[in-house]
């Protein structure tokens, strides 16, 4: 599903203290959002993976689903990294 097409999820409930901001949101279907919020499914952000998802069941085994496109990282150049 496009990104475009999704609800746009806090992975930690803003509720709850979760940030919103772009390490703790995701793109989810309305479908998956509706599951990640009424069932024990948990989903976290890969750190550093582009905005791969782990989704854990219920029953503790994990999934991993990754994006067709890496989020892009921009980096400041004044801290010597290269330019966008």
């Amino acid at each position: 599903m496009p990104a475009s097409r999704c609800d746009v999820d806090h992975n930690v409930d803003w509720a709850l203290g979760g940030r919103t901001e772009l390490t703790n949101l995701g793109p989810l279907c309305k479908g998956h959002h509706t599951v990640r919020h009424h069932t024990d499914w948990r989903i976290e952000q890969v750190a550093g993976s582009g905005g791969a998802i782990r989704w854990t069941s219920p029953s503790g085994r994990h999934y991993l689903v990754e994006p067709e496109r890496a989020v892009p990282v921009f980096r400041s150049t004044e801290s010597g990294g290269a330019p966008f």
